[in-house]
């Protein structure tokens, strides 16, 4: 993909869908906006996505809070980020039947609509049958505002009119430690870092229900299996990510160095969903 990309007159948008930004599904899936594409508020970021096999653009740091906690949820098989509500006609229409300006492009010298997009569309399954969830994020302080509740307002009818769910998510310091939490034991398996199935099983024996000291885990799976000193939490890291061992979320693990472990697989592949 090349750097900045110009989304400014209809032309600029028909060549973005005939290069398929907005289109596709999993790893075909490439978002409207990238974060090249924007001058973000700050903290925005790409995350290699472990279900998706690409690259998921955030362009905030809520944004990037909310997609370590949904990809991290067993039922969410698929992430969209930056979603285009296209076609533009039909959200012109609807700002139209609300009494509301539709975004423009302050950057054209014409009045240019712009293509509103919805920062997350999901994927989900709970097995028997798959739907779709839409999803805004936003600050809680930007929800008091009028002219983003007016262009909330635009995204919700839009979402209802395909009979998408739609959602506003806000960060809190909850959900900021959940997601730090799985930042944290997902970075290295977001790397392609993994162990064979007979260390994973021999490390699982090692952790106990309850308080476990990071220190003490990585020190055992050092004596006990043989594992280099950075290995050892690199594989604890791993076990985490896959679910292998299940843990209490709601405090934070780096910093306090103490894992709650609340449940373990009982073989390999065996996953369980995260509080």
């Amino acid at each position: 993909m090349g750097r900045f990309r110009k989304l400014e007159t209809l032309e600029d948008y028909q060549r973005a869908l005939k290069n398929n930004y907005g289109l596709g599904e999993a790893d075909t899936y490439m978002p409207w906006l990238r974060v090249q594409d924007v001058n973000s508020a700050g903290n925005s970021g790409k995350i290699d996505g472990i279900k998706s096999n690409r690259v998921h653009h955030t362009l905030s740091e809520q944004e990037s809070c909310f997609f370590y906690l949904v990809e991290f949820c067993d039922p969410v098989i698929d992430i969209r980020e930056q979603f285009p509500l296209l076609p533009l006609d039909l959200s012109v229409r609807l700002a139209k039947t609300l009494d509301v300006d539709h975004p423009i492009n302050p950057m054209t010298k014409e009045k240019c609509f712009n293509v509103m997009t919805t920062d997350f569309l999901l994927t989900l399954t709970d097995g028997t049958k798959t739907w779709y969830e839409a999803i805004s994020v936003k600050p809680a302080d930007d929800l008091k505002d009028k002219r983003t509740a007016e262009k909330l307002d635009i995204e919700r009818v839009w979402w209802q009119l395909q009979g998408v769910v739609f959602h506003i998510f806000s960060m809190t310091e909850q959900s900021q430690i959940q997601s730090r939490n799985i930042q944290w034991f997902t970075s290295p398996y977001r790397q392609g870092s993994n162990f064979q199935n007979d260390i994973i099983e021999k490390a699982k024996s090692i952790v106990k229900l309850g308080t476990n000291l990071i220190e003490d885990l990585c020190n055992e799976f050092i004596r006990e299996l043989n594992v280099e000193h950075d290995d050892a939490l690199v594989l604890l890291k791993v076990l985490l990510a896959t679910k292998q061992i299940r843990v209490d979320l709601t405090k934070p693990i780096a910093e306090s160095g103490i894992l709650q472990v609340v449940k373990v697989a009982r073989q390999v592949g065996e996953q369980q969903n995260a509080s």
